[in-house]
């Protein structure tokens, strides 16, 4: 390892944990003590640390001990980030840019760069930025697989075998294949099941979910159906897949009406829909068929994006995206704040969604 990224590599140490051992320093680098030593000596004489008996303390440190807060005694780090961590998205466009500004937010608090790729959900895609991240040296890495679920997955061995910390971010992995993996996720089964609970409240039994495709679905449905059954006989819960809107497209309005269609057939009066968007579209064909929200029809968007914007505000279940990306830059920072031989205990963290009650759901007193 050249002088550079010894020297660097001591910097990052004394900013997150604010002292060194030169003799552990060299053992963990594969250099010997003389080696590691001259880096300090050399980081001194720049003004970057303080060297004391066996090792070295930040600045910060030095200055707390000594308790100089007089401008000639306050010499501080130039501004460096401690570490760069990499996070992996699906897409830029959706959902993803809250969980996005939530990382970086924490990495403006703890000085850390942060990169970002996105993969448009492709599994090769996702593969070579995660290797090319970790080859590039990032620090820790995020990221978001579409589907690490098969007995067979490339990624999910590269990311277990990574040698630096890996956090998944809105994302699990069944227990059976999970290995050491952590992760940062909302619970889109309670975020489904509040939102029936909502509408009982609302005195709706019979209700609808749709979503397109995607990677919360099977959640969705999971507490979907967990919390209508609770309805007793008088639940009754329809379940539909919508159809992916062709190119130029925003939604597929056939699929829409089939759904209206067939909510009124089995009187069906409240629906929740994945996506802000076909939400809107459903909206807007009930009432353009004369159905008033919600007196006739309520209406649940799950994702909450610009739903308070809609010609009738819809009541939302709003994953916390923001809190994710923030909490999952923090794991990975103190995962590098830990020291080598502290116990790991596995961290798998479950934030929950909140309902937000608008108009299309309460009728107005």
């Amino acid at each position: 390892m050249v002088a550079a990224a010894r020297q660097d590599a001591i910097l990052r140490e004394l900013e997150l944990r604010g002292s060194l051992s030169t003799e552990a320093f060299a053992n963990r680098m594969g250099v010997t003590g003389m080696t590691a030593r001259r880096d300090i000596v050399d980081l001194e004489r720049r003004g970057l640390l303080v060297r004391v008996h066996g090792g070295a303390i930040s600045l910060a440190v030095a200055q707390e001990q000594t308790r100089q807060d007089d401008a000639r005694g306050d010499r501080r780090v130039p501004a460096r980030p401690i570490a760069t961590i990499g996070m992996i998205v699906p897409t830029t466009n959706y959902y993803f840019p809250e969980v996005i500004r939530g990382a970086s937010q924490a990495a403006r608090e703890l000085n850390c760069r942060l990169v970002v790729g996105a993969t448009n959900y492709s599994a090769d895609e996702e593969l070579r930025q995660a290797r090319r991240l970790v080859g590039a040296g990032v620090d820790a890495l995020m990221i978001t697989p579409h589907d690490m679920s098969t007995d067979v997955s490339e990624l999910r061995d590269f990311l277990e075998s990574s040698r630096v910390p890996v956090v998944l971010v809105e994302r699990g992995v069944e227990e059976s294949r999970a290995g050491r993996l952590e992760w940062v996720r909302s619970d889109h089964v309670h975020g489904a099941e509040i939102a029936v609970r909502h509408l009982s409240e609302q005195g709706h039994h019979r209700i609808a979910l749709a979503a397109r495709p995607a990677a919360t679905v099977g959640s969705l449905q999971e507490g979907f159906e967990r919390a209508v059954g609770r309805l007793g006989a008088a639940g009754h819960g329809l379940f539909r897949n919508l159809a992916m809107p062709g190119a130029g497209d925003n939604v597929t309005l056939g699929d829409i009406d089939a759904l209206l269609d067939e909510c009124i057939d089995q009187g069906i009066t409240a629906a929740i829909i994945l996506g802000d968007t076909d939400s809107m579209a459903l909206t807007d064909r009930a009432i353009e068929r004369g159905l008033r929200i919600p007196e006739d029809f309520a209406v649940i968007a799950y994702d909450d994006e610009v739903s308070a914007f809609a010609a009738v505000p819809l009541t939302a279940i709003a994953p916390p995206k923001r809190e994710l990306g923030h909490a999952a830059l923090r794991l990975c920072f103190d995962r590098l704040a830990q020291a080598a031989d502290a116990p790991h205990t596995i961290v798998r963290m479950i934030l929950l969604p909140a309902l937000v009650v608008r108009d299309s759901t309460v009728r107005a007193s």
